[in-house]
């Protein structure tokens, strides 16, 4: 339902919204079926993401504006049901939706174990301008420990952001989830240059899990598609992983020049942190060449006249 739009019919907003959610719900079902020990959702299940660009479009029944009024508190009715899902199939799910709390909204990501209880959250700490026009960020980065692996979410954007991906590696991730609206490869996976080389560098299984028919399922530490399907909407894709492999070399020259075969550990144990400072400055050099450029982030006269110059909306774009 786009509000710039002759038709727009907020009537229908809700069961669009509740539409949406059930066919996320019915995937993560059939995954449960399929004996999956962990499943995970694109980013906004309840696809209500459009609406944040909507600024001044308010909700009837609440009076908020309508993005904030639709975004749901955590644990609350939608988690419950998702919770359900999870103690059936006594499988881990890991659930991207808009959370309120507090007054503030959030893109989470929340992570259910198999008994349906929440474990944690990942809230998005990076967000696209037009994301920061209604969303807030988080400050954290956080790995769960699950009874096969450790695992972690970097939400949509966050996955462009090496810094993001090698912290949650430094905590001990093995596997990181990329719940996305965003594209990943032009040709599926194997064109996902960025992904393959976050899991290289990294040495861990990067999965995007995005809304369209690329670019979705699970690529190891070296780098190599394990699963996609490429083309198919409304898929479950599935692989068995064994974490108990790490990433090795297979030279005897260089294992005995090292000490170890262990790719990561190498990697890992060779870093030199104390070179780093620069990365955590708010003003690096770069940005002088750009001293001039303004965002429309906390603008919200620019965000207006942005939407309206593009009529973004489902129908136009």
């Amino acid at each position: 339902q786009d509000p710039f739009m002759e038709d727009y019919d907020f009537a229908k907003v809700r069961p669009q919204m509740m539409a949406n959610l059930n066919k996320i719900l019915g995937l993560f079902d059939e995954a449960g079926r399929m004996g999956a020990d962990l499943v995970c959702g694109p980013e906004d299940i309840q696809h209500i993401a459009p609406y944040g660009l909507y600024v001044d479009t308010v909700d009837p029944e609440t009076g908020e504006i309508l993005f904030s009024s639709l975004a749901v508190p955590v644990p609350g009715p939608l988690t419950d049901k998702i919770a359900e899902i999870a103690r059936r199939h006594e499988m881990y799910v890991i659930a991207p939706l808009i959370e309120k709390d507090d007054g503030k909204v959030f893109n989470s990501a929340v992570i259910f174990d198999r008994k349906g209880k929440i474990i944690g959250k990942h809230r998005k700490t990076v967000v696209p301008v037009m994301e920061t026009w209604l969303v807030d960020v988080a400050d954290e980065f956080n790995v769960f420990q699950t009874d096969f692996a450790t695992i972690a979410v970097a939400t949509c954007w966050e996955i462009w952001f090496p810094e993001i991906s090698t912290t949650l590696a430094l905590k001990g991730a093995d596997i990181i989830f990329n719940p996305t609206m965003g594209g990943t490869g032009p040709e599926g996976l194997s064109t996902a240059h960025r992904y393959i080389t976050r899991a290289i560098d990294n040495s861990v299984y990067i999965v995007p899990v995005t809304r369209g028919t690329r670019g979705n399922g699970i690529i190891d530490f070296d780098g190599k598609v394990v699963a996609e399907a490429v083309g198919k909407a409304d898929t479950v894709i599935m692989a068995e992983i064994d974490f108990r492999k790490e990433r090795a070399t297979s030279s005897k020259w260089w294992t005995t020049i090292n000490g170890t075969a262990n790719q990561k550990a190498i990697y890992f144990l060779s870093r030199r942190p104390e070179t780093y400072g620069l990365l955590t400055e708010p003003h690096p050099p770069v940005l002088e060449r750009y001293k001039d450029v303004k965002l429309t982030t906390g603008d919200r006269a620019r965000q207006l006249e942005a939407v309206k110059a593009v009529n973004y909306g489902p129908k136009r774009r």
